[in-house]
């Protein structure tokens, strides 16, 4: 893991995605660091994941295991709604990476 670096008063760090659900992590980010704090998707030997940036200390390992759990209970939310949506199943089969029938598009040769 990089060590922190700081550029002027921000330290930016990675933090690494798994378990962690984007749309959680960039609207819970500002509420645990402040609205100055930055987040972009990352990629730091080969594990992807987030470069936060902020005024002040780093995330502690609490509020990481916080947005997991937040990001468990969206991923639950987000695959129930789709699977209600595309009739696939009923939620007793709830599998949040249960595969979801899209259309596409045929390519002709």
């Amino acid at each position: 893991m990089p060590s922190s670096r700081s550029s002027g008063n921000f330290t930016s760090y990675f933090v690494p995605g798994y378990g962690l659900s984007r749309q959680i992590v960039f609207t819970h980010i500002p509420f645990y660091l402040g609205p100055d704090a930055t987040v972009r998707p990352f990629s730091y030997q080969q594990r992807e994941g987030y470069l936060i940036s902020n005024p002040g200390a780093p995330l502690t390992k609490d509020q990481i295991q916080d947005l997991q759990y937040l990001s468990m209970q969206y991923e639950e939310q987000e695959a129930e709604r789709m699977i209600r949506a595309s009739g696939a199943m009923n939620a007793h089969d709830l599998y949040i990476n249960q595969p979801i029938p899209v259309q596409q598009r045929v390519r002709h040769r």
